[in-house]
């Protein structure tokens, strides 16, 4: 049993790694704008795909094609925002606009997706000699390893950048107070377009490692990971990228450990009770600050 729990831990940080990587996304997106993007998944999926292609067809190793996807979803989040985000925020209520709206956008996605790459399930070679580590008595997969690397690293640039450069610090400033940032001088359209392009980078390297992680990607996969991250970003704090780390982690640890204790397909059952509990114990999530007055 304590081989388990202790696989189950490993397994659950990893995944929950990932997790947190596809919620700092949504919330850096939300936070700035307060738009709801529920093509969150989708968008993922699109990128698991491609990186599915590239290696298919072209032999591109799936890591190598990073280099091509990331750049193309940041240019393509900058798109997305100036079709769509600048015209939503004029609407009287921007956060259920957006929301219908990227609602209809993730069934565009699963169309295409079904229309290029068809319902069948979709796998890659494992692009390594080793297929898994050793650690003790446990095998971990080692492509939830480089995942869970990549993550890492990705997390520990990005807080870099959100503290430590003037873009992100003015998208930080944004999250706290939109309305105050003019003042600074801040151009508050210029940096929230750079802040949906950064959303899309991260849920487009999210969706690289899924496929890297898991033995297989499906079209209706999206909705899935769309729900996990709304569930990431509530328990970590709506607008807190940080805490959508933390709630990632802690999403992932309750459905592995919650593994052992109960049926596979209930374990889930676990980290929507954590969430339950969460929301009438600290609404603003870990990392979320409270509203004081009304």
């Amino acid at each position: 049993m304590k081989n388990l729990i202790l696989q189950a831990i490993i397994s659950g940080i990893l995944l929950g790694l990932i997790y947190g990587l596809i919620g700092m996304g949504m919330n850096i997106i939300y936070g700035v704008m307060r738009v709801v993007n529920f093509a969150h998944g989708e968008f993922m999926i699109i990128g698991s795909y491609m990186a599915f292609s590239m290696t298919r067809v072209f032999g591109i190793n799936v890591l190598e094609s990073l280099i091509i996807i990331l750049p193309i979803f940041f240019l393509f989040g900058l798109f997305i925002y100036y079709l769509t985000v600048p015209r939503l925020l004029r609407s009287e209520d921007p956060e259920i606009a957006s929301f219908l709206t990227f609602f209809g956008v993730s069934l565009i996605i699963t169309s295409v997706i079904l229309l290029f790459w068809g319902a069948d399930p979709r796998s890659i070679p494992f692009p390594f000699k080793r297929v898994s580590f050793t650690l003790g008595s446990q095998f971990i997969p080692m492509g939830r390893i480089l995942s869970g690397g990549f993550c890492v690293a990705t997390i520990v640039l990005l807080s870099i950048f959100l503290f430590k450069t003037y873009t992100g610090q003015a998208i930080r400033a944004i999250i706290q107070n939109r309305e105050a940032v003019s003042i600074l001088g801040i151009d508050p359209h210029k940096i929230s377009s750079i802040a949906f392009g950064i959303g899309l980078f991260l849920v487009g390297m999210a969706g690289v490692l899924v496929i890297l992680s898991f033995p297989a990607i499906t079209p209706v996969m999206g909705q899935s990971y769309t729900l996990i991250a709304f569930i990431v970003i509530v328990l970590g704090g709506l607008g807190s990228p940080i805490g959508a780390l933390l709630g990632g982690l802690l999403f992932g640890l309750a459905e592995n450990v919650g593994a052992i204790f109960m049926p596979t397909a209930l374990a889930p059952v676990i980290a929507f009770v954590l969430l339950i509990v969460m929301i009438l114990i600290r609404p603003q999530g870990i990392m979320g600050k409270a509203i004081v007055g009304i």
